[in-house]
């Protein structure tokens, strides 16, 4: 490799660092405007078609964000009555998974001659208690940052409408047009990926819920809405909530082996079934990414903004090719990005 190329991907390398540690600490400012900004893009056709007939802009946006947000301060509240409601009940499930470890070590003790104890030291009453309770804490961080959202919302949304005359008269004529059809192209792609996963997310709570209502699980409403919101979190999110009832239907229904096979089963075929065949068949002729990248940026995202950062990495790196496709320096970065799948063979 030439010194100059060297020279090139070490720049590259720092600047990254260098923006990744910008996003970091300004995170607190930077996080609610790329929200505002996501959501914008999904409640823009709303907002255009009630102008269609003829309401009021302005009135248009405030009726559309106090229903949003109506709906995410509900949802927030019952996520939030659902956890303490499970910390309540938290020692009876204590109790059941410590009688569960104990069988556990005596028959590895017994087979196989080595003690599998690997929760020697874990303090079940004061440690899980407190990760719950700063988990459910966070939930309501949501709401905390919900009017610095709205307003970014409400300005980028009445904003909207003259976005391309301003390009069009900032810039010459060719330059605007492409740079509005760059800006047309991220909010079809984001928008469309959204939505589709907004409905592949809903199947998959409700396909959760019904099962484990069916069974007789306890919290099966909570852990519908848990697999709804952790679906946008592409591979992660699915494994999460499948080990995670998994292990509450273990610890319930022991030694009820039907019920806890009836658990495996159905959160294993759901997630077969939606996860890994549904939902990569939609999403593929739409969504042009490596798989790679997409884990690299949910590391990334989730690096640089938490849980928040890992729903937003998709979106964001929708954007990201999208715009490096449009210019001609970056277009390689771009194709890199992709999937591959329309790249015709040598």
């Amino acid at each position: 490799m030439k010194s100059g190329n060297i020279q090139t991907v070490l720049i590259g390398f720092i600047a990254l660092v260098l923006f990744g540690a910008v996003l970091k600490l300004a995170g607190s400012i930077l996080l609610p405007l790329v929200l505002a900004s996501i959501l914008s893009v999904i409640l823009g056709p709303l907002i255009n078609r009630l102008d269609k007939w003829h309401f009021p802009r302005s009135l248009a946006v405030i009726i559309v964000i106090l229903v949003l947000f109506g709906v995410v301060f509900l949802v927030t509240l019952f996520l939030q009555t659902s956890f303490y409601s499970f910390i309540a009940q938290y020692p009876k499930y204590a109790e059941r998974f410590i009688k569960l470890n104990k069988m556990i070590i005596a028959l590895s003790e017994s087979k196989l001659g080595v003690s599998l104890d690997i929760f020697k030291d874990f303090n079940w009453t004061n440690q899980v208690v407190s990760h719950l309770m700063s988990f459910s804490g966070s939930v309501m961080n949501i709401l905390k940052a919900a009017l610095l959202i709205m307003i970014f919302l409400i300005f980028l949304l009445l904003e909207n409408p003259f976005s391309k005359r301003k390009l069009l008269r900032a810039f010459d004529r060719k330059t605007g047009l492409q740079i509005a059809r760059m800006l047309h192209e991220i909010n079809r792609q984001v928008a469309r990926y959204l939505n589709l996963k907004f409905f592949i997310s809903l199947a998959t709570g409700i396909c959760v819920w019904f099962s484990l209502k069916l069974i007789g699980m306890d919290f099966a409403l909570m852990w519908g809405v848990l697999a709804f919101l952790l679906n946008f979190i592409p591979t992660i999110g699915s494994g999460i909530i499948l080990f995670l009832t998994i292990l509450m239907g273990i610890i319930q229904f022991y030694p009820s082996l039907g019920k806890i096979s009836a658990v495996i089963i159905s959160m294993s075929l759901i997630q077969l079934i939606i996860g890994n065949f549904l939902d990569p068949r939609m999403q593929g002729h739409r969504l042009n990414l490596s798989p790679l990248i997409i884990l690299f940026s949910l590391v990334f995202w989730g690096w640089i903004w938490g849980i928040v950062g890992m729903f937003l990495a998709v979106p964001i790196t929708v954007i990201i090719q999208i715009i490096c496709k449009n210019i001609p320096y970056l277009k390689p970065v771009s194709i890199i990005m992709s999937s591959g799948k329309n790249i015709p063979k040598i």
